[in-house]
């Protein structure tokens, strides 16, 4: 556990299967929550980091882009279109990288640190992020989106993450 007092879960921990709970009021403690999610992200090498995988029952996600930071209150995904196949990891699933098939664009809704609207059009990997952490959110892991067979190619490796 990092001195900020979060850590991220992995898998197989019941907390990542979970779908968060909206948030309600966006005030100081959600705007220290996104502070300490980010610090936790950037240490652990991340790009991106959901509620639940600091064992947070709140719909909060974090992504780091090249323009900055992006703090998401309750994102939804509302629209997407086309098809890319990615080469995802996962900080819940360290050592595991694997081809998802994700939607190329994709428009989201949420709101700021502060409580305000946000929208955004985002494609290509980016866009694969964004679909990654509201996955997480609704509690849909990434293994989830590879066959059964792949998952079955990949058991040795969610054993040892067991064990850790």
């Amino acid at each position: 556990m990092t001195k900020i007092g979060l850590r991220i879960y992995s898998w197989p921990d019941a907390i990542l299967k979970k779908k968060c709970t909206e948030v309600k009021f966006v005030d100081e403690r959600i705007r220290h929550l996104f502070d300490q999610m980010i610090i936790l992200m950037r240490e652990s090498k991340g790009i991106g980091l959901a509620g639940n995988q600091v064992g947070l029952d709140l719909r909060l996600v974090v992504i780091e882009t090249q323009e900055g930071i992006l703090r998401l209150v309750n994102p939804r995904i509302i629209k997407s279109e086309g098809r890319i196949d990615f080469l995802e990891g996962c900080l819940s699933f360290p050592g595991i990288e694997l081809k998802i098939r994700r939607a190329k664009k994709v428009w989201v809704t949420a709101l700021d640190e502060n409580g305000q609207p946000l929208d955004y059009e985002v494609e290509g990997p980016l866009a694969v992020v964004f679909q990654h952490e509201v996955d997480h959110l609704n509690g849909i892991l990434f293994i989830e989106r590879v066959s059964f067979w792949k998952r079955l190619r990949i058991g040795h490796l969610l054993k040892k993450i067991k064990k850790f």
